[in-house]
């Protein structure tokens, strides 16, 4: 069975002189980040990093990410990826859980992290120190140049892990989805097959975060023998600038994202309505912002459905999906059809698979799913099934024609520009301040964000609380997108009979009039 490790193998030997990555810093070709990342790789393998030993990107986009994610991938090490949006406490609390042997960051992220905090960590590559080691800080450059370029290493099994992407839990604390070197070549052949359309005259532009959406699609423009340019932020002007410039053909966004883009003006939209392909995704679009995208960049959008346990495309809606109908914007109310290689069942409460048409909860199966939570069989067994059918907790309805329409999130997670928040997390942090003493989180629509977090309080007796003061309090206490932006303070929290709150009584009157429980 073909592993990443061998893609990634054959790859770059086949395309050795072609340009693989552009960035702020210039263009290398394959076989120049071939090299790079056999020496890294050969670093890493002596500082300690192995399957079971993590290697964790903590950085924003540049090229670098690429090729420490390759260097993992050829050496056999496991690879974790951290958000820089994420706070202090919860990117330490990642590094721990995971059992990293080594970070690789750069002196500002570092400098927000308590390095006294990390229990095993060996070493700390610093890609932009300015001296070459102090104690476990190492400069990365330096370490890149030292490695040995001829790598030998064992193949690895298709089972052997790959890379974890932490998604919070409903317990407060993220978990770790495990993906193999398997279900990374599955993951790309999936995408390959029901998504993408490229070869080697591509180019997948990133200006969405590699960590999570955009970097999954690395290993499958790479096994076109495309081009990858990685843009440190998104700015539409920058954006529209770098598809001319460089001849972009391909891109991964949010949401929110595209309404900037198309906010921008006709300079912005008329470059890149030269592109072949935008895929979105990450959270719920709205039937007029997909039309206004129709409108002003064409059909050259894609939708796309997925998580951190199962990668997106899980289903997929593209032009030839929505243009037919009579209107296409409304199609936008459709995440689209199973993609090839995935399968898709709705069940009731009972697990009972339902009739076309009707509510319950999404699970799926197929070859790029996780394995499992890192470390946490209890977890993967509640989401996964002997018969590898995982739960996706999403509400939703397929019709005869096999489109699927979200309705609710079963697990309570608000998406906010298209980016995770599980209401526990913040639950569990404004429970610390002193005037809190009932706390529970849901969401409301917000039309720039599509939802965004309202914190529903309860103040102890005698306790001088305000909006102002509540959100500031937060505000380092948690990464900034989790934090809410409105506070309604209330007499008693509705329950049931468990005692358990009832946020659907909280979320049907902010969403009264809505069609559904997500925007």
């Amino acid at each position: 069975m073909l592993t990443a490790q061998r893609l990634v193998e054959r790859s770059l030997a086949a395309y050795r002189n072609r340009v693989f990555v552009i960035d702020q810093h210039g263009e290398r070709t394959y076989g120049e980040v071939g090299l790079r990342s056999a020496r890294l790789a050969n670093a890493l393998l002596a500082l300690g990093s192995s399957a079971t030993r993590p290697t964790t990107i903590f950085l924003p986009n540049d090229s670098r990410f690429i090729e420490i994610d390759l260097a993992c991938m050829r050496a056999g090490i496991t690879r974790v990826a951290i958000s820089t949006r994420l706070s202090a406490d919860e990117c330490q609390f990642i590094v721990n859980h995971s059992q990293s042997a080594v970070l690789v960051t750069n002196e500002g992220l570092l400098s927000k992290l308590d390095r006294n905090e990390f229990d095993e960590l060996k070493a700390i590559l610093l890609v932009d120190a300015k001296a070459e080691s102090y104690g476990a800080v190492r400069n990365y450059e330096s370490v890149v140049s030292q490695g040995r370029p001829e790598l030998t290493v064992s193949p690895v099994l298709p089972g052997h892990s790959a890379y974890i992407l932490y998604t919070s839990g409903t317990t407060g604390r993220p978990k770790g989805a495990t993906h193999t070197h398997a279900s990374r070549v599955a993951a790309a052949i999936n995408m390959l097959s029901s998504e993408v359309v490229a070869n080697r005259h591509s180019t997948m532009v990133h200006c969405a975060p590699l960590t999570h959406g955009s970097g999954s699609k690395v290993l499958s423009f790479m096994a076109a023998g495309a081009r990858n340019l990685i843009l440190p932020r998104f700015e539409p002007e920058e954006f529209a600038r770098a598809v001319q410039t460089h001849g972009g053909t391909h891109s991964f966004m949010v949401p929110i994202m595209l309404q900037m883009l198309i906010d921008s003006g006709d300079k912005v939209c008329n470059r890149v309505r030269k592109m072949a392909q935008i895929s979105f995704g990450g959270a719920p679009i709205s039937n007029v912002l997909f039309g206004r995208s129709l409108e002003e960049l064409g059909p050259i959008l894609t939708q796309v459905y997925g998580s951190c346990e199962a990668p997106h495309p899980i289903t997929v809606m593209r032009p030839d999906d929505y243009l037919p109908a009579p209107d296409p914007s409304a199609m936008a109310e459709s995440a689209g059809r199973a993609t090839h290689a995935t399968e898709i069942r709705v069940l009731d409460d009972d697990g009972r698979v339902v009739r076309a048409g009707i509510e319950g909860e999404l699970v799926v199966r197929a070859d790029h799913l996780m394995r499992g939570y890192w470390r946490d069989d209890e977890a993967t067994a509640a989401v996964i099934d002997r018969e590898g059918w995982y739960a996706t907790g999403d509400v939703a309805i397929v019709d005869e024609q096999g489109f699927v329409y979200f309705k609710d999130r079963k697990r309570d997670l608000i998406i906010s520009g298209g980016l995770n928040i599980y209401p526990s997390e913040v639950e569990r942090v404004l429970a610390c301040h002193p005037g809190v003493r009932e706390v529970t989180v849901v969401s409301y629509p917000d039309k720039h964000w599509g939802e965004s977090v309202l914190a529903c309080i309860v103040p102890r007796d005698g306790a001088a609380i305000s909006e102002s003061g509540i959100i500031e309090w937060i505000a380092d206490r948690i990464a900034s997108y989790k934090k809410p932006r409105k506070v309604l303070f209330m007499a008693e929290l509705p329950k049931g009979s468990t005692n358990k709150v009832l946020k659907r009584e909280l979320k049907a009157k902010l969403w009264e009039g809505k069609a559904r429980r997500i925007n």
